[in-house]
């Protein structure tokens, strides 16, 4: 039973984990000088391509 619940809390940290960084791919920063540098890897992430 531990195991399952291990598994569950793994899950649903992924899930969120995933979501935020979806999130953060689709986003700006409001500060304009203070956006950091974004993975090469969350760029795969973005729902639209930019031209």
């Amino acid at each position: 039973m531990k195991n399952h619940n291990k598994n569950v809390v793994a899950k649903l940290m992924e899930v969120t984990a995933r979501k935020s960084a979806e999130m953060a791919a689709n986003s700006r920063c409001v500060y304009l000088f203070h956006q950091p540098k974004q993975p090469s890897g969350i760029k795969t992430m973005k729902k639209y391509k930019p031209d």
